[in-house]
């Protein structure tokens, strides 16, 4: 029952070739049903490179590519490795539920890499919605809330550090979004683009040189 719930899961997540489409798999996994899925968000400009525990390949995500596409791993199995970034680097060793998300958030700090790691367990999303999730990485902005632009309507509740909250939405052509912080806005208004039916967004809350940010990625996994 939970292949059969993965498999029609996973068809009717956003599958894209991105990035890592034509790579070797970094981590060997066995059937569906005993995998799990990790991304990585790299918060800085300066490319980000992981380099699994007794791997060839490798993964390397520049400015332009701010999260990875969802990279298939063992579930329930540690997945180890080395995050490396501007000559310093910190050791990966998280373990996935076989089926889950999770996203592992590359921050700064004084020694170089502080890892963040946020799961998230797998609904198959209503194909008749679009699924937009909130994932905060940033202590500092204080009762984090993200609303419409220009309007008084809160997309989600509040948000504590690494916890994610997703919501369907009706699928629409565009949608500006803006942060708040402690009641008040911060930055200018996001706009995520095409919002489609089926289909898996995150917004991401993440530090940055001018306080907390705010950004957009679609969610895929690599294949």
């Amino acid at each position: 029952m939970r292949a059969l719930r993965l498999a029609g899961g996973l068809a009717a997540l956003a599958l894209s070739a991105g990035a890592l489409a034509e790579q070797i798999a970094l981590y060997p996994t066995g059937p569906a049903q005993d995998s799990a899925y990790l991304r990585f968000v790299n918060v800085s400009t300066s490319p980000l490179q992981l380099t699994p525990e007794g791997g060839q390949a490798s993964l390397k995500l520049e400015a332009a590519k701010v999260a990875s596409d969802f990279i298939p791993v063992p579930g329930g199995k540690a997945v180890k490795g080395t995050l490396s970034r501007d000559g310093k680097s910190a050791q990966l060793d998280v373990q996935v539920a076989p089926g889950d998300f999770a996203t592992v958030f590359a921050l700064n700090d004084a020694q170089g890499i502080r890892q963040v790691v946020v799961d998230e367990p797998f609904d198959i999303p209503n194909q008749l919605k679009a699924s937009l999730a909130l994932f905060n990485a940033d202590p500092a902005c204080a009762n984090a809330k993200v609303k419409l632009a220009g309007r008084d309507l809160d997309l989600f509740q509040k948000a504590p550090e690494g916890n994610p909250r997703r919501q369907e939405i009706n699928p629409r052509a565009s949608l500006g979004v803006q942060l708040e912080c402690a009641g008040k806005a911060v930055g200018n208004p996001v706009e995520l683009g095409a919002l489609e039916a089926g289909k898996r967004y995150s917004l991401l809350l993440v530090p940055g040189a001018a306080g907390p940010q705010l950004l957009s990625v679609t969610d895929t996994v690599a294949h």
